[in-house]
């Protein structure tokens, strides 16, 4: 068992869940609420889930791969992608006068960390 991409598959799944739940009212309801046009509100729900779709096969890719012997290269791709979403909000809150102003580069980071440490202890 690795135990890097078992914690980094946790990780993702508390990213899923927090987009999924504590993003609802945040922001998905009052972005939605504003749009006017019925095509661009149901271009941001898909969006919306595809996203949280997203966060919850990382998640699940992350578990499985745990499991299983030389399988870092995935682990290695999940880790890019988070490390990217990551970067980016990290540089869009530094923007807003703040590294605390969009926190999700926080989660984004150590889902990308823990992934990578599995990924580069994976025999």
């Amino acid at each position: 068992m690795n135990w890097w991409m078992f914690a980094g598959g946790l990780m993702a799944m508390i990213c899923a869940a927090g987009h999924a739940i504590a993003g609802l009212n945040t922001f998905y309801r009052p972005i939605k609420s504003a749009i006017t046009s019925e095509l661009h509100a149901s271009i941001l729900t898909g969006m919306w889930h595809l996203i949280t779709i997203h966060f919850a096969l990382s998640a699940l890719a992350l578990f499985v791969l745990s499991a299983h012997e030389q399988q870092d290269g995935a682990a290695w791709l999940i880790a890019a992608q988070f490390i990217s979403y990551a970067a980016l909000y990290l540089g869009i809150s530094l923007r807003l006068g703040g590294a605390l102003k969009l926190f999700q580069w926080i989660p984004f980071a150590m889902t990308a960390i823990l992934a990578a440490a599995g990924a580069a202890t994976a025999r």
